[in-house]
C-alpha cells in the first residue's frame, strides 16, 4: 500500500519550532516502520502546526494519492489542525498514538480523535508502542482492512444490493424484533425491494409441482445422503413434502424474480398435521447443487424470516461467492473454548466440505426425524459438521433505534474427532447441523456488545470488505475482533 503520513504539532509557532526535530524524529520512525513491512510511504513536507501547514498536508496526501493516512501524535497539538486534515482527505484515516512521556502526545490523540466524531468522520486508533508486537499487528491489521482492493470488493457488494427483490414470506417468528425491517427503509439504504407474500402461497403451490419432479428429488436425497434415518416421524410423504416445498420455492423465486429471502417456517407451517418442517427447504436453497440443476448459485434463505439474517448473508455471500452460514449462537464449551453454532437445518451441506464436491458434501449429511417438540409436523432434519477452516468472517446486522450497524469478527471452525462431536453435539440438538468455532474475541465483549440470538459466516477474512461496505450503505461498523 501507499501510506501517508502526517504529524502534528502545537499551534503556537514557538512551541512548535522547539519541539519539531522531536516530530521529525517520531515520524520518520513510523515510516520506517510502515515501509520495512512492505509498504510505500508519503511522508508530509511539514510538521502540521497551523492551517497552512494542514493544508498542505492534505494536498500532498491527495496529490500522492495514498490508499490510507496515519496521523501521527507524539507532541502537544492543537485538534482542530487534525479536524481540518481529515476534512480535505480523500484516504481513511488512522490515528497512531505514540510512547513519549515527557510530551502529552497521549492527550492530543484524544483530543483529536474526539474532535473527528464530533465532525462524524470515520478513522481508526493505534494507541501504544507500535515496536512491539500486539500493537504492530494491530496497526497490520488496520493497514490490511483498508487495502484499496479490499475496499473496493466492498463498495461493490453494497453496489450490488441494489434493484434486488427480497421475498419476505409471512415474517420474523417467535417474537424476534431483531428480524424485523421496515420495507421502506430497505428500499430507501439499500436500493432492494421487499416482496412480501403468505407462506400459504408457497403451500398452494406445492400442491401443483409435478410428481416426477419430487421423485426425482427424493430419490436424489436417497442416493446423496450418507444415511436417512427413516422411521414414524420420517416417512416417504414427510419428505416428499418437503421436496415439494423446495421445488415451489425455488419456481416461485425465479417467476418473481426473488434475489433472496425469508422463510417462516416455524411457527405456522410446523405446527399443523400436514405441514413441513422447513429444514432441507432451507437447506437446498442455500446450497450449491440440487437434482435439476447441477450447478447452481445459492439462493440465500434466512429461517424463521429473520430478514436481517438474510441481508448479512447476502453481503458475506457477494463477498465471498459461497453459501453463508446461518445459526443460533447456541452454546459455549469452556473446557473446549468452542461455540456451538446450530440452526434446525439451515445450514448448507455445502459447509460440511467447503468445496465444490456436491457428492463429499452431501455423504455427511445425515437425514434425521425433525425434533417433535419443535417440528410436530414430521419430515427430516438435515444434520453433519461444517469442516475445520483456519480463516472465518462472523457478522450480524442488527438496528439500533432504527439505525443500522454491522458487528464483525473472525475466528475459525474446528473438529474434534467423530466421536467427541457428536459428545458435544448431544448435549445441544444431535440431529441439527454444527459448527464448533473459535472467535477472535473475548466472550465478555460478546456478551457486551452482540445483540442477535443468530449469527452468520463464511470462510475467509472480509473484515476490510465489510467495514468498505458498511461505510458506502450508512451502516455503523462494530468490529469486535
Amino acid at each position: 500500500m501507499k501510506v501517508g503520513i502526517v504529524t502534528f504539532s502545537d499551534g503556537r509557532k514557538r512551541a512548535a519550532d522547539l519541539v519539531e526535530a522531536q516530530c521529525r524524529e517520531f515520524q520518520k520512525a513510523l515510516a520506517n516502520h510502515v515501509q520495512g513491512r512492505g509498504n510505500k510511504v508519503v511522508e508530509a513536507n511539514q510538521i502540521v502546526w497551523n492551517w497552512s501547514t494542514a493544508k498542505g498536508a492534505a494536498n500532498r496526501m491527495n496529490q500522492a494519492e495514498v490508499d490510507a493516512v496515519l496521523f501521527n501524535f507524539c507532541v502537544w497539538s492543537f485538534p482542530d489542525l487534525a479536524a481540518q486534515v481529515a476534512r480535505d482527505l480523500d484516504a481513511p484515516i488512522c490515528c497512531v498514538g505514540n510512547i513519549n512521556p515527557a510530551f502529552p502526545g497521549w492527550v492530543a490523540f484524544f483530543a483529536s480523535a474526539g474532535s473527528l466524531e464530533e465532525i462524524g468522520l470515520p478513522f481508526g486508533r493505534i494507541l501504544g508502542d507500535y515496536k512491539q508486537k500486539s500493537v504492530s499487528r494491530q496497526l497490520e491489521r488496520w493497514l490490511n482492512e483498508h487495502n484499496p482492493e479490499r475496499r473496493e470488493l466492498g463498495y461493490e457488494a453494497a453496489e450490488r444490493l441494489k434493484g434486488l427483490r427480497y421475498g419476505e414470506f409471512d415474517g420474523p417468528s417467535m417474537g424476534m424484533y431483531t428480524g424485523h425491517i421496515d420495507p421502506s427503509q430497505w428500499m430507501e439504504q439499500f436500493g432492494i425491494h421487499v416482496y412480501h407474500r403468505s407462506q400459504l402461497t408457497l403451500a398452494w403451490l406445492a400442491e401443483s409441482v409435478a410428481q416426477h419432479r419430487v421423485d426425482a428429488g427424493v430419490q436424489w436425497l436417497e442416493s446423496k445422503c450418507g444415511k436417512i434415518n427413516w422411521g414414524e416421524r420420517l416417512e416417504r410423504v414427510h419428505l416428499e413434502r418437503q421436496v415439494r416445498v423446495y421445488l415451489a420455492t425455488k419456481d416461485f423465486c425465479k417467476e418473481e424474480g426473488i434475489d433472496f429471502l425469508g422463510l417462516t417456517g416455524q411457527l405456522d407451517y410446523t405446527e399443523w398435521k400436514d405441514g413441513v418442517t422447513m429444514d432441507v427447504p432451507e437447506a437446498l436453497l442455500n446450497d450449491i447443487s440440487d437434482w435439476e440443476d447441477e450447478v447452481k448459485s445459492p439462493v440465500i434463505c434466512a429461517t424463521e424470516c429473520d430478514s436481517n439474517a438474510a441481508l448479512t448473508m447476502q453481503i458475506l455471500h457477494h463477498l465471498s461467492g459461497t453459501p453463508a452460514l446461518f445459526a443460533d449462537l447456541r452454546h459455549y464449551f469452556a473446557d473446549e473454548d468452542v461455540y456451538d453454532l446450530v440452526n434446525s437445518g439451515q445450514h448448507a451441506p455445502w459447509f460440511a466440505t467447503q468445496s465444490a464436491d456436491v457428492e463429499a458434501n452431501w455423504k455427511q449429511v445425515t437425514l434425521h426425524p425433525s425434533n417433535a417438540m419443535y417440528m410436530p409436523c414430521g419430515g427430516a432434519s438435515v444434520e453433519f459438521f461444517a469442516a475445520p477452516c483456519d480463516k472465518v468472517t462472523f457478522a450480524r446486522l442488527t438496528r439500533r433505534a432504527g439505525k443500522y450497524r454491522m458487528h464483525a469478527f473472525t475466528g475459525s471452525f474446528v473438529r474434534f474427532g467423530d466421536e467427541k462431536d457428536r459428545e458435544l453435539a448431544a448435549q445441544t440438538s444431535p440431529e441439527w447441523p454444527h459448527a464448533f468455532a473459535k472467535f477472535d474475541c473475548d466472550r465478555m465483549d460478546l456478551a457486551r456488545e452482540y445483540s442477535s440470538n443468530h449469527i452468520h459466516a463464511v470462510p475467509g477474512v472480509f473484515m476490510g470488505e465489510l467495514r468498505a461496505c458498511c461505510e458506502a450503505l450508512g451502516v455503523e461498523f462494530v468490529p469486535l475482533s
